[in-house]
């Protein structure tokens, strides 16, 4: 009877040395291993998000910087003010995409207006219609950066001329 007591009892201290010795050490291993991959997995996600939000800043810079340029020649105060927005804006995202969407706005949409509106003015002076001219100058520098209000003065330059 005391045999199979011991036997069991070597059995159990057997088991519980193989599990002290062996599997612990094993188990603290890959749990170590687990949590150290994981770790570089995070730090490797956060790098992926710095470098792309990085790219986004440098890209929405370029683009700003491009839409100036196009400005420059026919409009240099609206390249200033492009690119006034950018350095206010610095590094903040946000800001960056409501300077680039401005930028964008002047190049598609008042500049034109403006050019032909201008070039209208000219037209008419040419034509001695000074007084009108002056009207439409005055609604464009009214005007401002302003689509609508650019609109209105193309359109008033359009009555001038044509009308």
């Amino acid at each position: 009877m005391i045999n199979p007591i011991i036997r069991v009892i070597t059995a159990v201290a057997i088991l519980a040395a193989v599990g002290i010795f062996i599997v612990r050490p094993v188990l603290d291993t890959t749990d170590k291993a687990i949590n150290s991959v994981s770790e570089q997995v995070r730090e490797a996600q956060q790098q992926s998000q710095q470098v792309s939000h990085a790219a986004e800043i440098q890209s929405a810079h370029s683009r700003i910087s491009s839409y100036a340029s196009s400005l420059s020649a026919s409009w240099p105060a609206a390249a200033r003010e492009a690119r006034s927005c950018a350095q206010k804006a610095g590094d903040d995202l946000h800001d960056l995409n409501v300077c680039l969407r401005f930028a964008q706005r002047l190049v598609t949409r008042v500049q034109s207006d403006r050019s032909f509106a201008l070039s209208y003015a000219t037209s008419l002076s040419a034509q001695g219609d000074t007084a009108g001219a002056q009207r439409v100058e005055q609604c464009v520098k009214e005007a401002g950066f302003e689509t609508a209000a650019m609109q209105r003065c193309r359109n008033l330059a359009d009555d001038l001329l044509f009308g």
